[in-house]
């Protein structure tokens, strides 16, 4: 079950039935849920910690039927989603990453335990080709997804 927290025009909460019968829960590890523009993802990796070879599988909610069910997403277009092990930090997606010099259609993760963090691009088994692997100098400071509220605007380009 999922519940909806509705705050207009008064508090409410209404659970949602959900089918988990499309996901390969036994294989899938380190599950996420992450607000994707109008969209409720849960993200995934194949493999109990995501190494080259891995890859992520994205499932978005669809609530059109009766009850609401997980479907799998190929693509992220022009989104890219922040997963960090440390649980102070919030799943974030980003739209046009490119404008920072980022990938679109990429999980990036931070592994805090390892003190790595790399780039899987979308169901594609992560390679030296296709990710990028980065080892931290320090360990007094582990990324927070942040998102400056300049960043934040819905605006192409």
């Amino acid at each position: 079950m999922l519940f909806v927290v509705h705050l207009a025009p008064w508090i409410r909460v209404r659970m949602m039935g959900v089918s988990w019968e499309e996901i390969p829960l036994g294989h899938l590890a380190n599950l996420y849920l992450v607000a994707c523009g109008d969209m409720l993802l849960l993200v995934g990796c194949q493999g109990s910690f995501p190494a080259r070879g891995d890859t992520f599988e994205v499932f978005r909610l669809d609530q059109s039927t009766e009850h609401a069910m997980w479907v799998k997403v190929e693509e992220l277009e022009n989104w890219a989603i922040f997963i960090s092990t440390d649980k102070r930090s919030q799943p974030l997606s980003f739209r046009n990453p490119e404008r920072w010099g980022g990938r679109s259609n990429c999980v990036y993760y931070y592994s805090h335990d390892s003190e790595h963090w790399a780039a899987f691009e979308l169901v594609k088994p992560a390679s030296s080709r296709n990710s990028f692997v980065f080892i931290s100098s320090s360990n007094l400071v582990q990324p927070m997804w942040v998102v400056p509220s300049m960043f934040s605007q819905s605006r192409d380009g």
